[in-house]
C-alpha cells in the first residue's frame, strides 16, 4: 500500500498521490504492480525497493559516494517490532526499513512491516530551519527509530529487574523461559543497533552532510543515541548472561538442599525401621516378657530419633 505525506503547518499530513507538494512516500508491503509503479517514476533500481522485502535483511547503504545526491540514495536500517514468543512471552525483533532519498526533492520508505514509531513521526512537528521537507522527515525518522531502541531497552530494564525479585522467590521454568525471551530479543537489538550505527557513520561522512551544519547537527545527536543503545545492549546483554548463571545456580543449590533433607530424613526413618526389624525376629528378645515392652521400644525408637534429628541440626545437615 502506498501512502503519500507533505508538510502542510509544520506537521506531516496525507496527501493525494498527485500532489505537487508530496515530500514523502511510504509504502507498506509492497506489490509487484507498486514496485514496478515507483521504480519506473523514479528511476530506482528494483533492489532498492525489495531489499526490506527479506525480514533477514541487514542494515546498509548506497549511493553515498555522491558530492551531492544526484543519483537516489539508499539507506536501510533496522526498527525493533514487539512480537508474542511461543511461550508466551513479549520478545521484540528487528525488521529493515528502506529509506531513499531521490534527487527530486523526495523521501521513499518501504518496509515490509509498518514500524510502530511511525505514528510518533507523524504527531510530531516538523522544525522550521532550512534544510527541505523530506531531509526534515528523513532525521525525524531516524531520530525515532533509534528513540524507539532506547525506550525498548529500559522497558526490558524493567523486565530483567522484575526478574531479579522473582527469582528469589521462584525457580519455576518460566522465569527461564521468560529470560531466554529477554536473551533472544538483546541479541536482535545487540546485532540491530551496531549495523545501524555503522549505516549512519557513512551517512555522517558523506559530503552532502558534512557541507550542511544543520544535517550534521542532527545527524549528531541521532549517533549518540544510536552509540547509548548499541552499548546499553551490550550491557543488557552481559548482566541476563550472568541472571542466567545465577538461576541455574540457585536450581542447583536448591536441589542440593533438598537431596540433603531427604537423606538425612531416611537416616532418621532408618532408626525405627532397623529397631522393628530387629524384633520382628522369631527369636528371644530383650523385654519379650515383659507387658510394657511396647511402650518401652516405641520411646526407645523416639528418643534415638530425636537425638539422631538434633544431631543433623546441629551439623546443619537437616
Amino acid at each position: 500500500m502506498l501512502t503519500y505525506y507533505a508538510v502542510a503547518d509544520n506537521q506531516i499530513k496525507d496527501v493525494r498521490e498527485n500532489s505537487s507538494d508530496v515530500s514523502w512516500l511510504h509504502a507498506d508491503s509492497p506489490t509487484k504492480a507498486e514496485i514496478t509503479q515507483l521504480c519506473q517514476q523514479f528511476q530506482l533500481p528494483a533492489d532498492y525497493l525489495t531489499a526490506v522485502l527479506d525480514n533477514m535483511e541487514n542494515a546498509r547503504t548506497e549511493g553515498l559516494d555522491q558530492q551531492t545526491f544526484k543519483r537516489p540514495v539508499l539507506l536501510v536500517m533496522e526498527f525493533p517490532f514487539v512480537s508474542t514468543s511461543p511461550s508466551g512471552y513479549l520478545q521484540y525483533q528487528t525488521y529493515p526499513i528502506s529509506l531513499i532519498i531521490t534527487p527530486d526533492k523526495h523521501l521513499i520508505s518501504v518496509a515490509n512491516q509498518r514500524p510502530p514509531f511511525f505514528n510518533q513521526v507523524l504527531q510530531s512537528p516538523v522544525l522550521q530551519n532550512d534544510m527541505s521537507p523530506r531531509m526534515n522527515i528523513l532525521l525525524m525518522i531516524l531520530w525515532e527509530l533509534v528513540l524507539s531502541y532506547n525506550q525498548h531497552l529500559e522497558e526490558i530494564d524493567r523486565q530483567v529487574n522484575h526478574l531479579e525479585s522473582q527469582i528469589q522467590v521462584s525457580t519455576e521454568n518460566k522465569r527461564l523461559y521468560q529470560i531466554m525471551d529477554i536473551q533472544k530479543s538483546l541479541v536482535f537489538f545487540e546485532a540491530a543497533t551496531s549495523a545501524n550505527y555503522e549505516a549512519l557513520q557513512k551517512l555522517w561522512n558523506t559530503p552532502e552532510f558534512n557541507s550542511h551544519h544543520a544535517y550534521h547537527n542532527h545527524l549528531h545527536d541521532i549517533l549518540v543515541e544510536t552509540k547509548q543503545s548499541v552499548t546499553t545492549s551490550k550491557i543488557y546483554m552481559k548482566l541476563v548472561s550472568q541472571m542466567t548463571d545465577t538461576f541455574s545456580a540457585i536450581v542447583s543449590n536448591n536441589l542440593n538442599n533438598i537431596m540433603k533433607i531427604l537423606t538425612s530424613l531416611t537416616i532418621v526413618l532408618t532408626i525405627p525401621t532397623i529397631i522393628g526389624g530387629i524384633y520382628g525376629m522369631n527369636v528371644k528378645l530383650p523385654f519379650a516378657d515383659n507387658d510394657g515392652a511396647f511402650l518401652l521400644i516405641m520411646g526407645g525408637t523416639i528418643l534415638l530419633c530425636v537425638l539422631a534429628i538434633r544431631f543433623l541440626r546441629k551439623k546443619n545437615l537437616l
